[in-house]
């Protein structure tokens, strides 16, 4: 080889030069793509999966109003193929669609709520799900009162609606949501 280079030189040919390699058009080795990890895949939590949610404080047709939001609590984790994807005490969203307070003559309140939301690992998930009550109505003690105290007893009120704080409601999902699956561990 080096009585060929110096044949070139003697001629004033210069030997051939190989090319000069750019690490960034340079396709990666084998080992490099070997050790890309692959995606991992996504758990789907499917439409219509029930999420049971508890109530954590007290809403009554009293003190709220349509428009009031009230916290909910996950009371039973949501789990896809074993891995739960929305923990107990992950926190829930409802609002106060309608709120009727007492009126005379024994008129119970009445409240109509509905479910919003779940927040699990980053996400809402939108839910479905109603909850109406009304408070237990005052006509027995109103004849009670009109008995005892005349006219003045049509003033007496029916009781108020609530949704008592530990009060179980059930939720629905609107649409499907996707997880990331947690990285499986190796020993």
């Amino acid at each position: 080889m080096f009585v060929f280079a110096a044949a070139l030189a003697a001629a004033g040919i210069e030997p051939p030069v190989a090319p000069a390699t750019d690490p960034a058009t340079t396709p990666p080795a084998a080992e490099t793509v070997a050790a890309t990890p692959a995606p991992t895949p996504k758990l789907l939590l499917p439409k219509g999966t029930m999420v049971r949610l508890m109530v954590t404080k007290e809403v009554n047709s009293r003190d709220n109003k349509p428009g009031d939001r009230f916290v909910l609590r996950v009371d039973e984790a949501v789990q896809v193929h074993g891995v739960t994807v929305i923990p107990i005490g992950a926190k829930g969203w409802g609002e106060l669609m309608e709120a009727k307070k007492t009126g005379g003559i024994g008129k119970s309140g009445k409240i109509n709520a509905r479910l919003l939301f779940v927040e699990a690992n980053g996400q809402h998930i939108d839910l479905d799900g109603e909850r109406q009550s009304s408070g237990s109505g005052g006509t027995g003690n109103v004849v009670a009162g009109v008995i005892a105290f005349g006219a003045f007893g049509l003033l007496m009120k029916g009781s108020n609606a609530t949704l008592k704080a530990g009060e179980i409601l059930n939720g629905y999902t609107i649409s499907d949501a996707a997880f990331d699956q947690p990285p499986t561990k190796t020993p």
